[in-house]
């Protein structure tokens, strides 16, 4: 889209080097919750996955760690049916806004973020510097394999109905089907409108899926098709007409664009608060946490009392003697159990 129009004003507003700008973020799309196993002082959180979507909000509870769930889900939810499709609404032309994806790798005490990669060239943290290295990808890579690397995706879409138009829901996955299909879709709509696809309404569906690596076991992966009852055609058709009325009012969409590219691209790594929660399994938290000789406190969401409470465990186990009854748990996902949201 082309559209002339400039700010009035020159925007002089720069952030601290490092910090993200990332999309404006209302409410989070998962494909997983938490659950509390056992009582009193072995009480832990469990993560349980969904064969269908949780529309939440940014709020989590403390005590079981569930997510306040949305108002929004009840609008578009069908009685108790299970929430197997979102009516979303694409939000920027540039299919690298509505997907983001890396190879990344997070530390489980300050839980940011450490290295990102694209499988040719990665920023990475240690100590105090960030530093430039190749990227072959998680497979190959030793210091990838020894901190647990992994595909991550972050997909921005609104949804019919919310409030904040200029807020986003995120879905947080490390689903390679869910990325295929969801980067697949976005340039294929991209390339057949010359790159006019923010505003078309479609829907954000959950599939399933089976394969050799799943022994034949039914996953799922997410997609975006036309709404039903609707076309292609006419799905591109109100996108065209949403960015006119924008060109019509003297709004710039292009400038907003490179408004959040700009904020992307300022950072040193791109993260979020909320991304160590959905990256990790609990059996990967917990050994990534037992990797660190001595866990530093301050963490945030929770990792300092997680830590307090594995040193704790640990010294008491120390100064038990061992049962002949009872023998370790290979499965202990211990004291933080993180949201399941790919597969």
């Amino acid at each position: 889209m082309s559209n002339s129009t400039n700010p009035s004003t020159k925007n002089t507003f720069r952030a601290v080097k490092g910090v993200t700008l990332t999309p404006p973020i209302i409410g989070r799309i998962t494909m997983g919750h938490t659950e509390i196993s056992g009582q009193g002082p072995d009480a832990m959180p469990v993560s349980v996955a969904d064969d269908s979507f949780n529309i939440t909000t940014l709020v989590q509870n403390k005590v079981d760690r569930r997510w306040e769930p949305h108002p929004i889900q009840e609008t578009i939810k069908s009685g108790s049916d299970k929430l197997r499709a979102i009516p979303v609404v694409i939000a920027y032309n540039d299919p690298g806004l509505n997907v983001t994806n890396s190879f990344s790798v997070f530390d489980p005490i300050s839980n940011r973020v450490t290295c990102s990669g694209d499988g040719e060239s990665a920023r990475r943290t240690e100590g105090a510097e960030t530093t430039t290295v190749k990227c072959s990808g998680p497979e190959t890579c030793v210091w990838g394999i020894q901190n647990r690397c992994k595909s991550f995706t972050r997909a921005y879409f609104r949804i019919e109905g919310q409030d904040d138009e200029l807020g986003n829901f995120v879905l947080r996955t490390t689903s390679w089907n869910s990325l295929q299909r969801l980067a697949s879709r976005l340039n294929e709509l991209y390339a057949l409108t010359g790159g006019r696809i923010a505003g078309m309404p479609m829907m954000l569906t959950m599939n399933d899926k089976t394969s050799k690596a799943s022994m034949y076991e039914p996953f799922q992966f997410v997609d975006l098709v036309p709404r039903p009852g609707s076309s292609l055609i006419k799905a591109i058709q109100q996108a065209v007409a949403f960015q006119d009325a924008y060109e019509d009012a003297g709004l710039n969409l292009e400038a907003l664009e490179e408004c959040l590219r700009s904020g992307l691209e300022q950072s040193r790594l791109s993260d979020e608060i909320e991304d160590f929660e959905e990256f990790l399994t609990d059996g990967d938290f917990f050994g990534a946490v037992q990797a660190k000789a001595t866990p530093r406190p301050g963490g945030l969401r929770g990792l300092t009392m997680v830590s307090e409470q594995l040193r704790e465990k640990h010294a008491t186990a120390a100064s038990t003697p061992p049962s002949q009854e009872s023998s370790p748990d290979p499965d202990n996902h211990d004291l933080l159990s993180l949201e399941a949201v790919g597969r």
